[in-house]
């Protein structure tokens, strides 16, 4: 455990030592902060602008922040060549994998929290509550979504052979996995049996993004805020990271350098 921690707090530390996440740091804040303006142009509803402004730019910049993250590690991986050093010290693979699972999605809470406290301290300012338990409970699941992405990110680089490659598996992964419910429902009832085999595969085996989208759901009053469906989508994303890092483990140990 002491060594999985370690590469965690390496992953971390190299990823905030990068000026790239700084600058979408400082761009995080200023778009949350830009929902203020947003809201002028809805009087009548300025915080429910502003929240959703808020937790769609949460949402976009945790998806960049772990794209750019996984970015420079697999670069400085494959082009600098520091996996071979890592590699040579005593730890497995499992456990180098692992860590840098749990140092990228630390990176992104970070940002993350950074965000919230600006969209809080907008709600506050707009006259809403800050507190409000659907929005906060909207960014938890946002976060949630994004971990079971990067356990996919993580898998996609141990059989990717490029960093562009990885970079386009994973935006195919990303659009898929908010796509797959829509794309059943549509082919459900017109489509021949082999478009909806295919379907079919695509929405077990992608990740099912959309489900940790509540944020869309803000309003809904059909038990989405229900603590049954909460934790059912809570144990489908830990069930998920789970297979997909056990996956990418398998496939990491197999694998020459």
């Amino acid at each position: 455990m002491n060594r999985i921690l370690a590469v965690a707090e390496y992953i971390f530390k190299q990823s905030f030592r990068n000026r790239i996440l700084n600058v979408l740091i400082i761009f995080a804040v200023f778009a949350a902060m830009f929902s203020l303006a947003i809201s002028e142009l809805a009087q009548e509803a300025e915080v429910k602008m502003v929240m959703d402004f808020g937790l769609f730019a949460i949402e976009i910049f945790a998806f960049l922040t772990l794209v750019l993250s996984m970015t420079i590690q697999i670069f400085e991986e494959t082009e600098l060549k520091t996996l071979m050093v890592i590699m040579v010290k005593p730890i497995k693979r499992s456990e180098y994998l692992i860590g840098k699972y749990l140092g990228v999605i630390t990176t992104v809470l970070m940002n993350l929290l950074v965000m919230t406290a600006v969209v809080m301290l907008v709600v506050k300012l707009k006259g809403g509550d800050p507190w409000d338990i659907k929005m906060l409970t909207s960014i938890l699941y946002s976060y949630m979504g994004i971990c079971v992405l990067a356990a996919t990110a993580i898998l996609l680089s141990t059989v990717s052979t490029t960093v562009p490659s990885w970079v386009i598996y994973l935006f195919f992964v990303y659009a898929l996995g908010h796509l797959t419910v829509h794309l059943k429902n549509l082919v459900k009832d017109s489509a021949g049996a082999a478009l909806k085999t295919i379907v079919d595969f695509i929405y077990y085996v992608v990740p099912n993004l959309e489900l940790f989208n509540l944020k869309d759901k803000l309003n809904s009053t059909g038990g989405i805020f229900e603590p049954k469906y909460l934790l059912l989508v809570f144990g489908y994303g830990i069930l998920y990271i789970v297979v997909s890092l056990a996956a990418a483990c398998f496939i990491f140990d197999e694998k020459e350098f």
